[in-house]
């Protein structure tokens, strides 16, 4: 994989990134560069991810969450700023537009989490991509399955050799574990909606 730090001010879901990376890590007694060769990064990447220097592309969070055991969804930045965790001023079952816990990715992209917490099995997202951003250069592949529904703009998903263009109202379903890739073409944002449901050992 070839990752490239950002420059830009660590925004509120990078913070939080970071911190749990680093705290997942030392739990599981792992080294930098032991859950670096996990990942297939170099170690000075995990240290900038964990220090709120670089975002980790959409391929190298879901490396991620394999080699330290757990969801993607335990990377998201919760609640929102001045909230406790996971309360929202409807209580446990409304999550409101500007209350959503997010995760800030390499290049652009932003997920959302629509629903109050974590849950074991299924994320409910939405993707945002902003103009001409990519999931990550190359194809990458996971456990699980994933739906997406395209609310706003153009998402081309590439899966294998195939690229599927969609449109605002298209969908698509697939297996995680084919190599894909996400990629807005356009000068536009683009906004979707995705589930991901894990394997069993998630």
């Amino acid at each position: 994989m070839a990752d490239h730090p950002s420059t830009d001010t660590p925004a509120r879901g990078l913070t939080g990134l970071g911190r749990r990376v680093a705290a997942y890590r030392t739990n599981r007694g792992l080294k930098v560069s032991e859950l670096a060769r996990a990942v297939g990064v170099s170690s000075s990447l995990i240290s900038q991810i964990e220090r709120q220097q670089s975002q980790p592309s959409v391929s190298t969070l879901f490396a991620l969450a394999e080699a330290l055991d757990v969801p993607v969804d335990a990377f998201f930045e919760e609640g929102h700023p001045g909230r406790p965790e996971s309360v929202t001023a409807d209580g446990q079952y409304v999550v409101r537009k500007g209350e959503r816990s997010t995760i800030d990715i390499e290049g652009g992209v932003r997920w959302e989490r629509l629903t109050p917490l974590a849950l074991d099995s299924i994320d409910f997202l939405e993707i945002v991509y902003e103009p001409g951003t990519e999931s990550h250069p190359q194809l990458y592949r996971h456990p699980g399955t994933e739906m997406v529904l395209v609310l706003q703009g153009r998402l081309d998903i590439h899966i294998g050799f195939q690229r599927n263009e969609l449109s605002a109202g298209d969908s698509i379903h697939f297996p995680s574990s084919l190599p894909h890739r996400y990629v807005n073409p356009t000068d536009e944002e683009t906004r979707a909606v995705t589930v991901l449901l894990h394997e069993q050992y998630y």
